[in-house]
């Protein structure tokens, strides 16, 4: 059972310590690295590195399962390759893709041919979804109405992507428009010409909920998420607690359950969430799984939602979910 990692940047690094700790022995693994200077550090610690995939090729060295943690815009080139070179079981981080009919060609391709791909949204991982649940309905919250994004330099791809795809799980929707108002800056670590995005957007959703999302590049607050109900909220963030918020009993009866702008609310329930690296977690689904936790076409609706924010902000005009175009923008 040979496994291929493509990537050894700061996830790629946390791959290599699960998989060799916890899933395969040392000489089956192979990771792909551009980096000399790590490659030879890698071979120094008795690892097997080679520069590109088609090195694999010509030493016939067949993969079983693969990684793809590499540069953002080159994910899906890089797992097209693996399938290409016989691996049925792929790991893909996020994003997938910048480019909508890119990711829309791998998932046919994906359908096709019966590749088994599973999408690194690490809220997938653990049982947060589960949590919100049990206190919506131990509360008698109802549904949700709709999700409140905020933060500062989190990046409605980089960090964004996780949250709207968790948001889309609890709202049990995905958009309908698109409208967005946003910062775009090259500061992203990763490389110069990818988008480091910030500002403002909405969306409708298809159920009549909404997801707003509002950052900023010029501010370092970590990603709060807030899940709004018609007389509470849930609200959750890096201190790894949640946070119920809720109307007095009382005022609701008051004003016989009508909406108002006085209604103030108050902590009522905080559970805290032990929020644990999601690697093993993700190895563990595509080494014994049969089904993907996170399937591409799940996935897919976070990138999506990226994507249509920049081309209204690009057209400046609100953007049907279901015609998004591509825009050129690289995302990682």
């Amino acid at each position: 059972m040979n496994l291929a990692l493509v990537g050894h940047g700061s996830i790629g690094s946390k791959f290599k310590e699960s998989i060799l700790r916890d899933f395969v022995d040392i000489k089956n693994l192979y990771i792909i690295e551009t980096n000399k200077k790590v490659i030879k550090d890698l071979i120094t610690k008795g690892l097997n590195c080679y520069e590109s995939l088609e090195e694999l090729e010509d030493n016939k060295i067949t993969i079983s399962y693969g990684i793809v943690a590499n540069w953002g815009p080159d994910h899906l080139k890089t797992a097209n390759k693996l399938i290409d070179l016989g691996c049925k079981k792929l790991i893909i981080e996020k994003p997938l893709s910048s480019r909508k009919d890119e990711l829309q060609e791998f998932i046919k391709r994906c359908s096709k041919e019966g590749i088994f791909v599973t999408v690194h949204h690490k809220w997938n991982f653990t049982n947060i979804v589960e949590i919100i649940k049990n206190i919506q309905s131990n509360y008698n919250l109802g549904n949700p109405i709709g999700i409140r994004l905020i933060g500062g330099a989190v990046c409605f791809s980089t960090n964004g992507t996780h949250a709207f795809g968790l948001s889309c799980k609890l709202l049990d929707s995905h958009p309908k428009t698109i409208t967005a108002d946003l910062e775009i800056d090259y500061i992203n670590p990763r490389g110069k010409d990818l988008a480091y995005i910030g500002g403002m957007a909405s969306y409708k959703m298809q159920n009549n909920t909404f997801i707003h999302a509002s950052f900023t590049n010029s501010n370092s607050q970590s990603l709060t998420i807030e899940c709004v109900y018609r007389n509470s909220s849930i609200q959750f963030s890096s201190d790894n607690s949640i946070k119920l918020f809720k109307r007095d009993e009382e005022e609701i009866k008051k004003y016989e359950n009508k909406i108002t702008r006085y209604g103030s609310l108050k902590l009522i329930k905080e559970v805290k969430f032990e929020s644990t690296p999601t690697v093993k977690q993700i190895l563990s689904n595509l080494i014994y799984d049969e089904y993907p936790k996170v399937s591409l076409k799940e996935a897919e609706i976070p990138v999506l939602m990226v994507i249509g924010a920049l081309e209204s902000h690009l057209k400046k005009k609100k953007i049907d979910y279901d015609n998004i175009e591509d825009t050129g923008v690289l995302i990682s």
